[in-house]
């Protein structure tokens, strides 16, 4: 007997002594078993072997007559629905993928089907408009920790349940984010470092601080990022002049610090938002010094690029991004799993050697050696610049943004 159906079972209603009863299919359409059900105990009736239907008379006259009187239900059998996870495209999802994904899934069994993401403020308006919506695009995400801030005030994240992630324990106090309740809402995936990078063929000398930038000599030579809230040049200002995030505090600070930094204009050839665009002109010399994100610079030098990341006396800029869990997803069991296993030190030694970014976890619990820590991270954590996030994010933001573009960008 052959059906041509797949992975179906057929729920066979049957009034009288037997109750109900109903047989299963294989996935190629072969009958399997026969069940009746009385008292609420299921009794095998008899088993398929061999492609081969064996049941007594009594068992096919029993299945002979429910099937002259039942009306047969079809219900497909469904896979569970793998859990979403959106990262950065191209290169960084590919090497995920690899490194990350494909041994999460074979550890634990969870299914996981990863997505590029668009940038960051179409990302998170994606995200606005399907919690809103009641759904869930992704489960989990990384975004930035601008996109973080803005997201918690609007109630897009799901908390974490600490307990349920011990590696959690591993992790710098600097990529644990509590709301203003004190529950856990972000948690490091990775970051990364914003150098002083140059051509090595057009810089005959090596810059060790960020005061090169205002330097006459490099006259229409930068390559700056354009956005005041990624570019944290107001930090870098800050730091290298005046009092760092004190002096940025007020909007006296602010317009002191912006000042000294519009004096870098005459020097600046572009103010990008691709870093394809500074990539190509930082390789060919036609803008030989700026700033760029360490983990690009290091691997274009490994292909061969005449160009040389360093980390200034006052402080690489150091970023990240954070794994969120949407509000509305559905798999917050198994992305307390994901999470965790992110957080493990084996799993961050392996992904960040794979895309030189910097682990999230603390440096005294990686097995990185030294010269492999300091190539992807320099002097580490301690010695970096870490950006005033909450500018960007509050009161002000709106008036920095305009005075921004009046005293730098114009």
């Amino acid at each position: 007997m052959r059906f041509f159906l797949k992975n179906v079972t057929f729920f066979i209603p049957y009034i009288g002594i037997l109750g109900y009863s109903y047989f299963s299919l294989t996935h190629e359409g072969n009958l399997v078993m026969l069940f009746t059900r009385k008292m609420d105990v299921l009794t095998p009736i008899n088993l398929n072997k061999g492609g081969k239907i064996m049941i007594s008379k009594k068992s096919a006259l029993v299945f002979v007559l429910i099937s002259s009187l039942a009306l047969v239900f079809v219900i497909p059998t469904q896979a569970a629905e793998p859990l979403k996870v959106a990262v950065y495209g191209g290169f960084f999802k590919k090497v995920l993928d690899k490194e990350l994904f494909e041994p999460f899934q074979k550890k634990t069994g969870i299914a996981v089907e990863s997505q590029a993401e668009p940038t960051g403020p179409v990302m998170l308006q994606q995200v606005r408009s399907a919690v809103k919506a009641g759904k869930a695009p992704v489960d989990v995400a990384i975004f930035s920790v601008t996109a973080v801030l803005r997201g918690s005030k609007e109630g897009l994240w799901a908390s974490y349940s600490e307990a349920d992630i011990p590696n959690l324990k591993y992790l710098a106090k600097t990529f644990i984010r509590k709301d203003a309740q004190g529950k856990l809402i972000g948690i490091g995936a990775l970051s990364w470092y914003i150098n002083l990078v140059y051509n090595t063929d057009v810089i005959k000398y090596q810059p060790d601080s960020y005061k090169v930038f205002w330097d006459p000599k490099h006259k229409n030579q930068l390559g700056l990022l354009k956005l005041v809230d990624n570019s944290f040049l107001l930090e870098i200002t800050s730091k290298t002049f005046f009092d760092y995030k004190k002096t940025l505090a007020s909007k006296e600070g602010i317009l002191k610090v912006m000042k000294k930094l519009s004096e870098v204009k005459p020097n600046v050839k572009m103010w990008y938002e691709s870093e394809a665009t500074f990539e190509q002109a930082l390789k060919t010399g036609e803008a030989p010094i700026g700033q760029l994100y360490h983990d690009v610079t290091t691997v274009m030098a490994s292909k061969g690029a005449p160009v040389k990341s360093v980390f200034p006396k006052e402080g690489g800029v150091l970023d990240h991004g954070e794994w969120m869990l949407l509000k509305t997803s559905k798999k917050a069991k198994e992305a307390h799993v994901f999470v965790n296993y992110c957080c493990d030190p084996k799993v961050q030694d392996r992904v960040s050697m794979a895309l030189g970014t910097s682990p999230t976890v603390s440096p005294q619990y990686l097995s990185l050696s030294k010269k492999d820590y300091q190539v992807i991270a320099g002097p580490g954590p301690d010695a970096a610049l870490t950006p005033y996030y909450e500018l960007y994010t509050g009161e002000l933001e709106t008036w920095l943004k305009e005075k921004w573009n009046e005293m730098i960008i114009e």
